[in-house]
């Protein structure tokens, strides 16, 4: 009950906020700070984390969402358009709900981590970047930068990928999509920045040190100052080089910025923090007491894979989970078959192809269906059926009629009989002799 009246008011103070999109309360000046106008937007909030599944408008977490002319791209919090997003990539998608067609109003990519394969596990199919474990799967798409595909022997140590993946807690990554920035022939010679993104986790005020993802990382004097609080989800940018890996600046991240009560739909890893269980930066807390168990049950099992989530946003930091599904696979949960070939402009880039993917992935080839020529079924000809007469059928003949039925012979009438009348004779009754009398007996 605590719960229900705690959305209810929730519910109330959205709705009372003005100059909001389409009633949920988001204040003039944008969708969390990205400059988009309240006003002549419309429609109910809902906000998408979770890889690029298949283009035509784009799918994430099994949704279409279309890509209208004033919608806004980000990538790692720098401004781009609609060429940066690719199959694989790890977006947040900020979008209205327009009477069953959802319009993406920002499109966020976030890439997990930039920098140096340090070490390289051909048997597991796993990476290190920056202390990261990156674990690939048969689905991970593989691309050169010029955005061809890329086979796994293909890359060595010293090799600077850009990784987009979902992040499993620990310092792991499942990655969704990998991207080769620099080869064997431009080792060394390549830019040198790096990206993490993470949670701090500690820091060491005396070397001037933080634990993101679990590795140490050294903080440039400039950047010391600015350090986001311990716990905070942040985005580190940095300088390889011979003397390690330093931090040149520190930015903390929000996980959501949408107002309160939105929808939120999203695939990623539950995992156990100090203050409960978290996604993406989000404290997540079921709505009832099986749903608690349920995401509980997922954050126990982790190698079970991600955990579709699906709930509303109750405060910046925390969403009410309505309902979870544990083991989904990100590249093809939910996804609607194809009605038909993908026109040229629904497409992906000619590179966007299996063969760049550690294994074949379904959800890649659904992307890239190429154009089904129209056949045309012959004519049927035209058959001139015989003209046939049907036999005359004989006349049944009539079934005569049955005769009348007999009358049975009336029976004569017994002669009538007079009952004789016989009276009784009268008889009289006979005269008693009269008894003699009895003499009298002398006295003695």
């Amino acid at each position: 009950m605590l719960l229900i009246g705690l959305l209810l008011s929730v519910a109330v103070s959205v709705a009372a906020t003005p100059g909001g999109i389409g009633g949920t309360g988001i204040e003039p000046g944008g969708i969390g700070g990205t400059g988009i106008n309240p006003g002549g937007i419309g429609g109910t909030g809902i906000v998408a984390i979770g890889p690029v599944q298949r283009f035509g408008s784009i799918f994430v977490n099994g949704g279409e969402y279309e890509l209208p002319s004033e919608t806004r791209y980000r990538v790692d919090g720098s401004p781009a358009d609609a060429r940066s997003v690719h199959l694989g990539d790890m977006v947040r998608v900020n979008a209205v709900d327009r009477g069953g067609r959802l319009d993406a109003i920002e499109v966020r990519i976030d890439h997990a981590l930039i920098g140096r394969i340090t070490q390289i596990d051909s048997t597991e199919n796993r990476l290190i970047v920056l202390g990261q474990t990156v674990q690939l799967q048969p689905s991970t798409l593989l691309r050169t930068v010029d955005d061809k595909p890329l086979h796994p022997a293909a890359l060595a140590v010293g090799d600077v990928v850009r990784i987009s993946g979902l992040d499993q807690g620990a310092g792991r990554w499942q990655a969704m999509r990998l991207v080769q920035l620099t080869g064997s022939k431009a080792r060394g010679k390549a830019d040198n920045r790096f990206l993490l993104r993470g949670t701090l986790e500690a820091t060491r005020p005396a070397t001037r040190q933080v634990h993101i993802g679990g590795a140490w990382l050294t903080v440039a004097p400039g950047a010391w100052p600015a350090l986001p609080a311990v716990g905070s989800r942040v985005l580190a940018r940095g300088l390889q080089g011979g003397g390690g890996d330093v931090i040149t600046a520190v930015e903390r991240e929000h996980a959501v910025e949408a107002p309160v009560g939105t929808k939120l739909v999203m695939v990623g890893y539950v995992q156990s923090q100090a203050l409960g269980l978290e996604s993406h930066g989000l404290r997540v807390q079921g709505a009832s007491a099986l749903l608690n168990a349920q995401l509980e049950s997922a954050a126990s099992v982790p190698t079970g894979g991600p955990a579709l989530i699906e709930g509303v946003l109750l405060d910046a930091r925390t969403v009410v989970v309505e309902r979870v599904i544990a083991g989904v696979d990100a590249m093809r949960w939910a996804l609607p078959p194809l009605a038909g070939a993908q026109s040229e402009a629904a497409k992906p880039k000619a590179a966007e192809t299996s063969q760049g993917s550690v294994g074949i992935s379904g959800a890649d080839l659904a992307g890239r269906v190429p154009q089904v020529p129209t056949v045309t079924a012959p004519m049927s000809p035209n058959v001139m059926m015989p003209n046939i007469t049907p036999p005359v059928m004989p006349v049944v003949p009539q079934v005569p009629q049955m005769p009348n039925p007999i009358s049975p012979p009336t029976l004569p009438q017994p002669p009538s009989v007079t009952t004789p009348s016989v009276s009784p004779p009268n008889v009289g009754m006979p005269t008693m002799p009269g008894m003699p009398q009895v003499p009298s007996l002398p006295r003695p």
